[in-house]
This record gives structure tokens, sequence and C-alpha cells, in this order.
């Protein structure tokens, strides 16, 4: 008989499915749960969890696929139809400046497979950057997000302008990541815009009307420099500067810079000059890190280096023109065994010398050494 004092009051929903999980693994109605049927309760909670577990993965594979096919097919929709789209006195400019620049997505694949047939993989290998840290070079399915997609992780080296401003010991803990006996990959470059009308260095953002500089800080160093050069030596003393002025980079990349301007005058165009000559600092300042470290090999067999110049597009996708590749084996010295790896990925270097207006600029950019003659 029931308790008139708990008629018509049901019990707890939560109460009520304890009582009822009890009577199921109670088997003897012992009132108790023994060690026989405690087992048969881990065994369902086990099979419960694998169950989940497999739905899980099979939910992230779907949606990893759904990603991945999304993906591929706006590079291939931005392949296909950007001949409708582009602004042409850019595309001009890009032409006559960078001759042989490639889609982001295509110097991504270019790079991926020929470092695929040489056994770097997202296991073994830990991917770097140093590039401007402009907002613009981190756009979505542009090449910094493709290569940290691909590799899995990247390491930020870079500073204003993409010079490697973490130094030796950015590089030092970013190759104390690697995986043990692994490889590194660096990506390298300076960045440039190019405006609607095909001007170098200029770039209408993403909400703005306004067109502004990018690279802003290789600009402003070069324009710093300009002026410095028509105004003559600053009169000020050294102790003359505010002493609340900290702006360590951009004083960097202009003494940097100062002694590579020669020939200037006879490049296509003065932006386009500065920026490959920032190039050419940035290599530098990368393989100082290589040389400087002395356990590079201890800690890596393969360092592949892979160097040029990040266009920045308002419209039709950012590209790259590839200016090196070298591949850094382990070989008892410190910077190790040289492999050119620039015509497997990418064929012909191309021709800049109407671009910086002499041999000897060429030369210089890519390390050799100068021309006696010059132009």
């Amino acid at each position: 008989m029931k308790d008139p004092v708990l008629a018509g009051v049901s019990p707890q929903r939560d109460v009520k499915f304890a009582m009822d999980l009890f009577k199921k693994f109670d088997v003897d109605n012992s009132g108790a749960i023994d060690k026989s049927e405690f087992r048969s309760i881990a065994r369902e909670i086990q099979i419960d969890a694998r169950r989940r577990n497999f739905l899980s993965v099979c939910a992230a594979a779907v949606g990893a696929t759904i990603v991945a096919k999304s993906s591929d097919e706006y590079l291939w929709a931005q392949k296909r139809f950007r001949g409708y789209y582009l602004e042409e006195k850019a595309e001009e400019a890009q032409k006559r400046n960078f001759p042989t620049a490639m889609l982001s997505s295509d110097l991504d694949n270019a790079i991926a497979k020929t470092l695929y047939a040489r056994g770097f993989t997202p296991q073994n290998t830990i991917f770097a950057h140093s590039v401007c840290s402009d907002e613009v070079n981190n756009k979505d399915k542009q090449l910094v997000a493709l290569m940290v997609d691909r590799w899995q992780e990247g390491f930020s080296l870079g500073g204003l302008a993409g010079v490697p401003f973490a130094g030796k010991s950015g590089f030092g803990a970013y190759l104390h990541h690697a995986p043990d006996s692994g490889k590194l990959l660096v990506m390298f470059a300076p960045h440039v815009g190019i405006g609607t009308d095909g001007n170098i260095g200029a770039l209408q953002r993403d909400g703005q009307v306004k067109v502004s500089n990018a690279c802003g800080a290789a600009v402003g160093a070069y324009k710093a420099l300009s002026a410095k050069a028509a105004n003559g030596p600053d009169v000020r003393k050294e102790e003359d500067p505010d002493p609340e002025l900290f702006d360590p980079q951009l004083e960097t990349i202009v003494k940097l810079l100062q002694p590579r301007l020669g020939g200037i005058e006879k490049s296509i165009d003065p932006i386009t000059f500065v920026t490959y000559q920032i190039y050419g600092i940035i290599k530098e300042k990368i393989c100082d890190c290589i040389s400087q470290t002395p356990d590079v090999w201890d800690s890596v067999t393969e360092v592949a280096l892979v160097g040029g110049v990040m266009i920045n597009r308002r419209v039709g996708g950012d590209c790259f023109q590839p200016l090196s590749f070298e591949l850094r084996q382990k070989d008892g010295s410190v910077k190790g065994k040289v492999v050119d790896l620039f015509g497997d990925a990418f064929g012909e270097r191309p021709d800049l010398v109407k671009v910086l207006g002499s041999q000897e600029a060429v030369s210089c950019l890519y390390n050799e050494r100068p021309s006696k003659k010059g132009a």
C-alpha cells in the first residue's frame, strides 16, 4: 500500500534513473552490487566510451574532409576565374617587377612536392617563417596560413620588413623545438603591395578607402634615407634624440639598408629595388643565425631555406616571387652541404637585370661576386 503522504508525488528524474540503473545491474536482487556485477558496469562504460570515441573520430574526419574540400575548391576557383576580375595595371606591374611570381597556393605546392620527395614530412619537420608582422601577410588561404596548415605548426622569426628580429636566441629556440634528428624548413621574404593603378609599394587594405604603404617599414626606411641624403647630415648631437623614442626595429632596418642603395637610380622602380635589397638583408641574417648556432647539426639533419618576395594584391590572391631554395645537409661543417633546389621546384631563375638596373646589382642580390664591369 502506498504511503498517503507520497500519493501523487513522482520521484525525481535523477533519483529514478539511479534506482533503475541499480536494479539493472543488481542481478541477484541482493540490494548490493558485488564484484561480478561491478565488472558488468565497467564493461558497459568501456564499450560506451569506445563508441563515443569512434563517433568523435568519424565526425572529426568528416569535418576535416569538408574543410579541406572547401579550401581546395576556393583555391581552384581563385585560379580558374582570376583573369575575370584582375586589376590590369597591377598585373602588368607585377610582371614587370616580379617576372616569375607565383600564386601562394602554387608556391606552397611546389615546395611541398620537392621536399616530400626528399623525406620531409609534417612529423619530422618544423616550419618557421621570417616575414613582416603586418597583418596582411597572415590572411587565410595565403602563403603563411597555407604553409602552417600543411606543416601543422609555424614558428615566427620575423619582425618589421621580415627581418628575423628573433635573432640568434629566437632561432635557437626554434631549433630546439624540432623533432629529434628532424628537419627545419624556413620561408623568408619581405613583402610589397601593388596598388590598383600599378603603383609599387601601395595597397588598399580591407575596410579602408585610403591607400597605405606596404611594406610600411621598408618604405619608411627608404624615405628616411632619401631625406637624409637630400638634407645632408643631421646637425643634431647624439645626445639630442628624444629619450622616450623607442623604435629599434626601424632604426636597424635603416642602418642595414643604407649601404645597399647604390645603383637604385638605374632600377625600374625605387621601391622594387628596396624590396629586393630587404630580401638580401633577410637572407644574410637567416644564414648568420645558422652559422652562429654551433649545435644546429646536433639537433637536425637537414635545413631547407626558401626565400623570395611576398606580393600583396587587393584582389586575385597574393603572389610570391621565388628567389632562392636551398637544402643544407649535415656534413661536418658549420654551413653544411648546400644543395640547390630552385630549378627542381620553380624552373629558371628570373632575369632581374632590367628590374635592378645592372648585372652587378643582380650578383649582389644572389650573394655572388659583383661583376667588375658593372652594368
